[in-house]
């Protein structure tokens, strides 16, 4: 196995993930800036190629994918590319960005924040959320329903922050939420990454 494989397997090695990741997020970018099918569809199979091993069910939420036999290119026009493309973009700033991708995986587990909590932290937090929401209205690529959907998302995580349970079982209770976020595309990842990086978390 190379030493970029390596790389991509460690969740200990961000900057090396970042190093490998970046690149392509950046190429992904260039493809869809320049709206040209067969470019769209070099990257396309570019990424799925580099990262379909490495990432279970990488293809999730994409057009033309199965479990099993992975993607079917002869389905692929122009407006699924780009699609498939958002959200590959979308999993890999996550990935990039230290979020979990497989929930069998030890990335999220790894993860150690230490917060301090005070009563301007709780009030900070829950300005947050409300910012997070409006921020969420405001993106100009989600519909209305997948507005709708992440921000019922951000009550959850409001919901997950204020309660007594242990930190423990506040990250088993967020993973969900970030599988289904890492979905709707980079924006929006980014945004709930940085509420949940202000959460009580701390392992």
């Amino acid at each position: 196995m190379d030493t970029d494989d390596e790389n991509l397997r460690s969740t200990k090695n961000v900057k090396n993930l970042t190093k490998i990741i970046s690149p392509d997020i950046k190429s992904i970018q260039e493809a869809l800036n320049s709206g040209d099918e067969k470019q769209l569809k070099a990257v396309h199979m570019e990424i799925d190629g580099k990262y379909s091993a490495y990432i279970k069910n990488f293809g999730q939420s994409m057009y033309a994918y199965d479990k099993k036999y992975g993607f079917t290119y002869e389905y692929l026009d122009k407006e699924s590319l780009i699609h498939n493309l958002h959200i590959m973009k979308g999993r890999l700033t996550g990935y990039v960005n230290i979020f979990k991708i497989d929930q069998n995986s030890t990335l999220m587990q790894n993860i150690n924040l230490n917060v301090p909590i005070s009563n301007k932290n709780e009030q900070n937090m829950n300005f947050s959320f409300e910012n997070a929401k409006s921020r969420i209205e405001n993106l100009p690529g989600l519909s209305e329903k997948d507005t709708e959907n992440v921000k019922s998302r951000i009550d959850e995580l409001e919901k997950i922050n204020n309660s007594k349970m242990s930190k423990k079982r506040k990250w088993e209770k967020v993973k969900p939420i970030v599988l289904f976020v890492l979905d709707k595309g980079a924006d929006v990842a980014i945004t709930i990454m940085n509420l949940i990086l202000q959460m009580k978390l701390g392992m």
